[in-house]
């Protein structure tokens, strides 16, 4: 079973190095869309039980902007940027160039932005994946849900329980020359992924 799998054989040396070479390909991608030099100043590795994974980030009630897109071809699995509201403001501010201003809600024109951020990011990420491991991964277009975690994370950790009970995670701090912004990168890989990246391992 996978569970076993994912306990006992899976090398996170080699999971961690596959991890950053996406984080770094990914943020390689955002700076070319916002047409600025982007630092990544932290990239914090982990794996926890899929179950927790909501209260990562503050519990099934806190309000959260979701970013998610699945993936499919040589594996299947998903991918989630999930920010509080202040932090996809800040993003928001990094993307479009202005000072991050809270409020109520996101317009349309934000929500595209953070889509194109998704698209960008997810599609950066999983290219650099799939060339190293000589494989075809496809990214579907991303959604953008501002819900509730307990929401917007239950579909998709449903479908992952089935085969896993661990998630990677990955959090990062990165800045332009006048922002910052840290993020939560959810890597959700199905079995056959976790197969693949062993491979990788050897």
């Amino acid at each position: 079973m996978i569970q076993d799998v994912a306990k006992t054989d899976i090398d996170l040396g080699a999971w961690e190095e596959l991890m950053k070479k996406g984080i770094t390909n990914a943020i390689s991608g955002l700076s070319q869309m916002v047409q600025k030099k982007i630092t990544v100043d932290s990239v914090l590795i982990s794996r926890i039980p899929a179950k927790e994974v909501i209260d990562l980030v503050g519990g099934p009630e806190t309000l959260i902007v979701g970013i998610y897109l699945n993936f499919s071809g040589a594996a299947n699995g998903h991918l989630m940027l999930a920010h509080r509201p202040e932090v996809a403001y800040a993003l928001l501010g990094m993307i479009l160039g202005e000072e991050p201003v809270k409020r109520n809600d996101i317009s349309d024109y934000e929500l595209s932005a953070l889509s194109e951020m998704g698209n960008i990011t997810g599609s950066f990420f999983l290219n650099a994946i799939a060339d190293t491991l000589g494989i075809t991964l496809y990214p579907s277009p991303p959604s953008v849900i501002i819900d509730m975690a307990g929401a917007i994370m239950g579909i998709a950790l449903a479908e992952i329980l089935q085969e896993s009970d661990e998630v990677m995670v990955v959090d990062t701090v990165f800045t332009t020359d006048d922002q910052s912004a840290g993020g939560r990168f959810m890597i959700m890989p199905n079995e056959s992924f976790v197969q693949l990246s062993q491979h990788y391992a050897r």
